[in-house]
């Protein structure tokens, strides 16, 4: 028997969760600035295919579609554009085919077009902004499957092939991979306790009782000297 890929246990989780256990680890800088955000679903959950590029510079391009036949089952097509703000990085037909070959969603610093498009495609798309005019003419693509980083909410947030990625409604959290199998498992006894402490409170209970009688995050072992259970 298979067993299930770690991407389809975390889409069943919420960003928040990973959130608290990653800062209860130490690992507080692995979720992605708030400007970062979704063009219609927001539900995203699968495993980094990373790429990069910027504007000018003395590096040769690498053709767009390289990126293409990259993508494997599950991916989350991660573009580090450096801040390009010079127009649209994917579009339409890009997405589309990388969508064919397995892609979950995609995670990018800069622009797309065919917002319409998108906004209604089969995955989601994680974006700065729209414009309709190609950037290919003064950006280009420099790196692909190798360490990206984006901006963070608390410090930018290196991204690794391989590492998971998480997005809803939230934000998104980056799973580093050596870590991800306990993340996760960590991030669904806290759901449940969070649940109760849910519970508890409509039945009657004080928040402030209710958080303090649950051992929420106790569980969690920290990694880091920066390390620190969230507080309610």
């Amino acid at each position: 028997m298979t067993e299930e890929p770690l991407w389809v246990r975390l889409s069943e989780l919420e960003a928040a969760a990973i959130a608290d256990v990653l800062v209860a680890m130490g690992l507080e800088t692995q979720v992605l600035a708030a400007d970062l955000r979704p063009l219609g679903a927001a539900k995203m959950a699968g495993v980094a295919l990373c790429a990069e590029g910027g504007e000018g510079g003395g590096q040769p391009a690498i053709p767009t579609f390289e990126l293409d036949d990259l993508v494997t089952p599950g991916a989350v097509v991660v573009i580090a554009t450096n801040g390009c703000d010079k127009g649209a990085i994917i579009g339409d037909n890009m997405v589309t085919s990388m969508v064919r070959a397995g892609a979950r969603g995609f995670l990018l610093d800069g622009g797309v077009r065919d917002r319409e498009a998108l906004v209604d495609g089969p995955v989601p798309v994680w974006c700065r902004y729209a414009s309709p005019i190609n950037a290919h003419r003064k950006w280009k693509y420099t790196a692909m499957n190798r360490p990206v980083t984006l901006p963070g909410i608390w410090g930018d947030v290196e991204i690794r092939p391989g590492d998971l990625i998480l997005g809803d409604e939230d934000g998104v959290v980056v799973l580093p991979q050596e870590h991800a199998a306990q993340i996760i498992h960590d991030a669904e006894i806290h759901m449940r306790a969070e649940a109760d402490i849910k519970a508890a409170i409509e039945a009657g209970e004080s928040r402030e009782t209710a958080t303090k009688s649950s051992r929420r995050l106790q569980h969690v072992r920290p990694l880091t000297m920066h390390a620190e259970i969230p507080k309610e």
